[in-house]
């Protein structure tokens, strides 16, 4: 006999736990389906913004924030290669943590409020005609509505449209765990490199105990990134790290114009909300979750007079307007050309670092954030000051 729940969510990640426990939180009988066993490890640089605190604070309500991270810093440094460009401290929090936890901890707080899970049986294949989900052991389960959060390869997206993503536009990001000891100074404050890879950047993110390295850009504008990354990681420790590389591919900006389609939503990566500019997903995941469980309360409250797809495509909106500013400014900051004038023009003023962490800590807009970069740009090309 076939199972069947009203909704069903694919994928335990951010999108997944935060769209389970939003229709939970209204009596909703939803269920989650996952391929792994939580906690399971998680390839992330694991960057929580202010944003993504608001945002937890709207969907988990008065669960512990300080129980989703590991470290805390409150600034950043920019780097050209191994030139630090620009630093500022004692700004706005920036939060990190490691998946593994951070994703288990959302995933128990969408237990907690009435989510089935079914853990370590990971989707096959999706009747969409039937609205079936047959699991890899066979079981099959009907639904109502399903929102696919199963990340950047995901099989509902892949159902919907017959590829999960366009190659010739995604992103891809190489990673590594280091402990802390291995470094030859203090990281206290997130860094940002640029020029280590095309059409992206480098990163070294602070944990309680190591430090997350990695590298990512635009996958077909780096045959080389492997080797870019181990020459990165010397750059950094001075000698290459012990340690596991591995990778993942990226959406950086690359978001489905249509976000599912009938009764089915997508979420999250599965759907390409990663930010191009900052490379922050986590957030978007959450929101996009949280919008999809929106969506589809709508729709049962409506009778079905109003489509999921139509309620979340509204909401959605918020998120994709987002990222087409992002979309737009990375041709200000990655093109060769506008790469030299960064390096000109940061170590001469913070102001533009400080504008990056207050879009970072959602205290404007990506619209407004774009306004002042233009501004400062054109001013800086006539002044020949730069910024």
């Amino acid at each position: 006999m076939r199972k069947h729940h009203a909704v069903i969510v694919i994928g335990g990640g951010p999108a997944g736990s935060s769209a389970a426990r939003t229709l939970a939180s209204q009596g909703v009988d939803v269920a989650l389906i996952d391929k792994a066993v939580f906690p399971r490890a998680k390839l992330c640089g694991g960057l929580l913004t202010l944003r993504s605190r608001k945002l937890f604070a709207r969907i988990f309500g008065e669960a512990a924030w300080d129980q989703a991270f590991e470290y805390e810093a409150d600034g950043i440094r920019l780097f050209h290669r191994d030139r630090c460009l620009s630093e500022v401290g004692g700004h706005s929090a920036l939060y990190f943590t490691c998946r593994r936890d951070f994703d288990h901890y959302l995933l128990g707080l969408a237990r907690e409020q009435g989510t089935t899970l079914y853990l370590g049986d990971g989707l096959a294949a999706i009747d969409l005609d039937q609205q079936v989900c047959r699991l890899q052991s066979g079981q099959e389960i009907r639904y109502d509505h399903l929102i696919g959060a199963d990340g950047v390869n995901s099989t509902v997206a892949r159902t919907l449209f017959g590829a999960s993503y366009d190659r010739e536009k995604i992103a891809f990001a190489l990673e590594m765990d280091v402990d802390r000891a291995l470094l030859q100074r203090e990281v206290r404050q997130p860094e940002i490199y640029f020029g280590v890879v095309k059409w992206g950047y480098g990163w070294v993110f602070p944990k309680r105990d190591t430090v997350t390295v990695g590298v990512g850009g635009i996958q077909a504008r780096n045959p080389q990134m492997k080797q870019d990354f181990e020459a990165f990681l010397r750059s950094v420790f001075g000698t290459m790290p012990p340690g596991k590389i591995k990778g993942h591919h990226i959406p950086f900006g690359d978001y489905k114009p249509t976000p599912g389609a009938d009764k089915v939503l997508l979420a999250g990566d599965a759907a390409g909300l990663v930010e191009p500019i900052t490379g922050e997903g986590i957030a978007f995941a959450m929101q996009s979750g949280y919008y999809a469980a929106q969506a589809v309360l709508e729709a049962q409250a409506s009778g079905g007079r109003v489509p999921a797809l139509t309620a979340y495509q509204h909401r959605h909106k918020a998120i994709t307007q987002a990222l087409d500013h992002a979309n737009r400014l990375r041709y200000l900051i990655f093109p060769q050309v506008c790469e030299r004038l960064l390096v000109k023009a940061l170590p001469r003023s913070t102001q533009v670092t400080r504008l990056h962490l207050d879009l970072m800590a959602d205290e404007i807009g990506y619209g407004d954030y774009a306004r002042r970069l233009v501004v400062r740009v054109l001013k800086g090309l006539v002044n020949g000051r730069f910024f």
